[in-house]
């Protein structure tokens, strides 16, 4: 008996939702609220540089950059290896000079975006169960601002 075109599409994306399931899929970090000014280069490479003596001893690189559309709001991703689940830090910053980081501890698997005119959220993931390094299935954000010339943490820090 052949398939009806509405039953091979139910059959079609629920194979498609079970590979997707299975690998761990994640969903990305939140869309930016607002459109991203030009910036500029952000935090020289010695101001990020030196703080890498504040995180544990590691070969720590940056990942990635960005800002929050009034600028002001800096960040800059570093891991400390090449593994997906390599420890990662971010490190914020108030127009180039650094602010901190929302934990103290590294994780892997960070992301941030920015949020509005001031603001960025911190995506965080782990793994759990059996999930592979690839493909962490926790996650949980966090928003930061700036207040007074400090990094606030807005809402709390997910736990693994």
């Amino acid at each position: 008996m052949p398939i009806s075109r509405a039953r091979h599409g139910y059959v079609a994306l629920t194979l498609v939702m079970l590979a997707v399931s299975a690998c761990g899929w994640s969903p990305p970090a939140p869309a930016p609220t607002s459109t991203a000014a030009e910036c500029g280069p952000g935090p020289t490479e010695q101001a990020v540089e030196s703080e890498y003596a504040l995180l544990p001893a590691g070969a720590w690189r940056e990942t990635a950059r960005g800002s929050a559309a009034d600028c002001r709001l800096q960040w800059v991703v570093v891991s400390s290896g090449d593994q997906p689940d390599s420890p990662q830090q971010v490190l914020f910053f108030d127009d180039g000079a650094p602010v901190g980081s929302p934990t103290m501890d590294p994780r892997p698997y960070i992301t941030v975006t920015a949020q509005g005119e001031r603001d960025a959220v911190v995506q965080y993931q782990w793994r759990q169960g059996g999930d592979e390094p690839c493909c962490p299935t926790g996650i949980g954000t966090a928003r930061v601002t700036l207040e007074d010339g400090r990094l606030t943490v807005l809402d709390p820090i997910p736990n693994e």
